[in-house]
């Protein structure tokens, strides 16, 4: 990456946030770059550089800023003795609180919520680039509570750093060497399902004699493009490894490109020299190289008519990253809400206050009701044989919720333990979530559903809403899915 960073500025640093607009009034941004003293500060200041004011008045250097969606709040890394720790403030810089402070924790980003954030958190080993021996955490602003993502044993057998959630918060955007070079993944939340998304032209540099790799992925506002560093690490420079050898220092830098390829790994294309992606709110791809005639980085964006300069860091300082702030977020109507897990099987439901034809809906918002609920389900399959086999259902083993954050959204037929109904899709508005359902037609199963007593229910967790919540169902095809 760019040759003039330091080595754990260039490795470790992401860019967050949107960059600036094609016209119109200029919005705001927070840049991280080096004050009088050489130590880096967070500044805000209009998209063309003006009007600058300093936030941070650290002793050993803030960076990696990242504003929340809503725009209210500012998360970043600050260096506390050996320690990188993970501050957050409103985004003016005021009301300081540490998330996590012990060991090195790095690139901070946002989930679309607002309320909470993803970092990496690095083991470093001499020598090594720490993007190599990382794993990735995350934490809830309200509750405190943090947790560690990809912790099934298969993940932890590989690195995992540098993480950016999806604009729809069911994807997030890593790189990991599990395919041996790092390279760019898109997986669930959980991990599962982990696909490598950009593949180089080439993985090796047959004269630099070195690999090609991947880093500093970064999502575009509609969440259908992802934007990447990707190039010989500058680990292979004279610098690093104390042979002087300037013309294979220049080839090394000559490989320092940004790259877009769609989240569905298709449509891959080269952005420009450079690095440090991020995308503007028209879905334009920013990129920054150095600049030796000025001194520090060239910051540009691809607009319509051409890349265009952002005049955001000060001639002959060096800088941290940046991030914009959104000049007047709104609410998303109409907005998904993904699912974390889904369930289904069959209950006992009886004694189950139902509504219209056996159907009714359950909301879970306790570990109270959550037993409750899980009492209702039968431990044995339901068939004629006796005594008859342990059911398979996978909430019978009870996998925890956190009801702190997550609720459970169930759905009801108490006519049919052969077809159950389907959880289309959860959607919030202004003034409701709505959840709509689907109840499949019982075709020909009618005939066969005689065992009294006994339903089928489907249940999916979602993060807590304290608002209404209204479901909204319809009849569909036998075996319709959600």
């Amino acid at each position: 990456m760019n040759p003039f960073f330091s080595l754990a500025t260039t490795l470790l640093l992401v860019l967050s946030g949107l960059t600036a607009s094609a016209g119109g009034t200029l919005r705001e941004l927070i840049v991280s770059h080096t004050d009088d003293q050489g130590v880096l500060q967070l500044y805000r200041m209009k998209e063309d550089g003006s009007g600058s004011r300093q936030l941070t008045f650290s002793k050993s250097g803030c960076r990696m800023p990242s504003v929340s969606p809503d725009g209210s709040k500012l998360a970043y890394v600050e260096q506390v003795g050996h320690s990188l720790a993970i501050r957050v403030s409103d985004s003016d810089g005021q009301n300081v609180r540490t998330l996590t402070k012990d060991g090195m924790n790095l690139i901070p980003s946002w989930f679309p919520d607002s309320e909470q954030v993803v970092w990496m958190k690095v083991n470093p080993q001499p020598k090594q680039d720490p993007a190599r021996n990382a794993q990735i955490h995350a934490i809830h602003l309200r509750t405190g509570k943090s947790r560690r993502l990809f912790s099934d044993q298969e993940q932890l057998k590989h690195s995992n750093a540098m993480p950016v959630v999806s604009p729809q918060g069911d994807r997030i955007a890593f790189v990991s060497n599990r395919s041996g070079e790092m390279r760019v993944w898109v997986s669930a939340l959980d991990g599962s399902g982990a696909k490598l998304v950009s593949k180089p032209d080439k993985d090796y540099h047959d004269e630099i004699k070195a690999p090609f790799e991947q880093k500093v992925p970064s999502w575009s506002p509609d969440g259908k493009w992802i934007a990447h560093w990707e190039g010989v690490e500058m680990i292979h420079m004279s610098k690093f490894t104390g042979i002087p050898n300037p013309k294979r220092d220049q080839m090394i830098a000559g490989t320092f490109h940004v790259w877009v390829v769609g989240s569905d790994g298709k449509n891959r294309r080269r952005a420009g020299r450079g690095d440090d992606p991020t995308w503007s709110p028209d879905g334009f791809v920013s990129r920054a190289f150095p600049d030796p005639e000025r001194g520090g980085p060239m910051v540009m964006v691809e607009s319509a008519t051409g890349d265009k300069a952002l005049p955001i860091v000060p001639p002959g300082r060096n800088w941290g990253r940046f991030t914009w702030i959104p000049g007047h977020p709104k609410k998303k109507d109409g907005a998904k809400i993904s699912a974390n897990a889904s369930y289904e099987g069959r209950i006992y439901a009886s004694n189950l206050n139902r509504r219209v034809h056996g159907k009714t809906e359950i909301i879970i918002k306790t570990q109270a009701q959550y037993e409750a609920f899980l009492s209702k389900l039968p431990k044995r399959r339901i068939s004629k044989t006796n005594p008859a086999p342990p059911s398979k259902d996978p909430l019978l083993k009870k996998p925890p919720i956190d009801f702190n954050e997550y609720m459970m959204l169930v759905v009801i037929r108490a006519d049919s333990m052969y077809v159950a109904p389907k959880i289309e899709s959860v959607v919030a508005q202004k003034d409701a979530l709505f959840v709509h359902i689907t109840d499949p037609d019982l075709g020909e199963t009618r005939f066969l559903n005689q065992r009294q007593g006994v339903g089928s229910y489907f249940a999916i967790v979602v993060p807590k809403h304290a608002g209404p919540i209204k479901f909204l169902r319809k009849e569909g095809k036998p075996g319709s899915g959600h």
